[in-house]
Parts: C-alpha cells; structure tokens; sequence
C-alpha cells in the first residue's frame, strides 16, 4: 500500500511540476555560428511555446510575429497560462536577450482563413534593449501566476486591439489600466509598424 501511495504521490508531483516548466536558456556559445536569422530561429524553437511564426529583423531591432489560434481573447491577453501572450512574449524576450537587439517587438494576431493573415493585430508589445537588461526574469515568473497583468508594465510599450480588449471583462481591464502604451521617449518606427500591422 505504501508503495502504491508513493507512486501515486510521484505521478502527482511530476504532474503539478510539468505544467509551467521553463525551457532551458540557448547560450550565445551554442548558436554563434548560426547567421542571424538562424540564431533567432533557434532561440523560438528552443522555447517549444510557438509552431508558426515569422521573425522581421531590421538594424538591430527585431519583430516576432505569431498567430493566436485555440485561445480565447481574454486568455490570450491576460492569463497564467503558457499560451497567453504574456507568458510567451516575456519568456521571447527572455531568451532572445542573449542578441542584444536594440528593439525586440512580440505581436500576436488572428489568421484569417482565406489569406492566413490579418491586416491588425491582437496584442503586441515592445521591450528596449535596456528595459531587457534590467529586467528580473526570476521575479516575473514568481509573480506570474497571481499578477500577470505586470507584463504589461515591464513592457516599454503595448497594444491590446479594440475587440480584444473589450473581450477582457471590466476586472480583467482595471488590471492592466489601459488597452496601450505609447513607448517614452520613442519614435520607432519599426515597433509603431510590427507592433500594430501585419503583412
């Protein structure tokens, strides 16, 4: 009976355990023989949070672009969940800090059927080279699960589209406080772009 007991209690904990597990970081010494484009490539894939998505780089800034499908707006914008946008935008920029881009912008939209894209997006949002830097990665995935909504602080600038943001209920909306942010101190032109279009 013990034995049964221990395993069942293993089994319980691997699951409890399984659900947020956080991939492991890409070291630059791992992809620096990759060209750019390679090495942001590698860096997504290694997340395991998108299948489908596009990488737009210009200069030194960088734009990934995701379809959000399976998942409801509110989810999307403001959840715990490994599919929410915050959860996949922070762990992005994460990771991708490894590049140093000046700009990295993280935009989610819905496909349309027939083209497979959309003029607009869902959310999106920007985070500055030195925002990244100080940024507590730690600290945000502790605070995840209760306060998911502070994503959007840390962000030097974001976009909740229109009906996405209606979508979030009054609770979910005093939240976050606002359905964007410009970007101080910013004329960027790459992230006023990617941050609210899609080709």
């Amino acid at each position: 009976m013990k034995k049964v007991l221990l395993v069942l209690l293993s089994v319980f904990m691997l699951a409890a355990c399984g659900g947020k597990n956080e991939p492991v970081q890409l070291s630059f010494d791992e992809i620096e023989d990759l060209n750019l484009d390679d090495q942001v490539k590698a860096i997504i894939d290694n997340t395991e949070l998108l299948e489908d998505y596009e990488i737009v780089i210009e200069n030194n800034s960088v734009a990934i672009i995701y379809p959000a499908t399976h998942i409801s707006d509110s989810s999307l914008a403001l959840d715990d969940s490994n599919e929410s946008f915050p959860n996949v935008a922070m762990t992005l920029v994460e990771h991708l800090s490894v590049l140093e881009f000046d700009e990295t912008v993280i935009t989610s939209y819905e496909p349309t059927e027939t083209t497979g894209i959309t003029g607009l997006t869902k959310v999106s949002a920007l985070f500055n080279r030195d925002t990244v830097k100080e940024l507590d990665f730690e600290e945000w995935k502790d605070e995840r699960e209760k306060f998911p909504q502070r994503f959007y602080r840390y962000s030097d600038g974001y976009l909740i589209r229109g009906t996405v943001w209606e979508n979030l209920g009054e609770e979910k909306q005093e939240a976050i406080g606002n359905e964007s942010k410009n970007a101080v101190n910013s004329d960027s032109q790459f992230w006023e772009y990617y941050g609210s279009y899609v080709e």
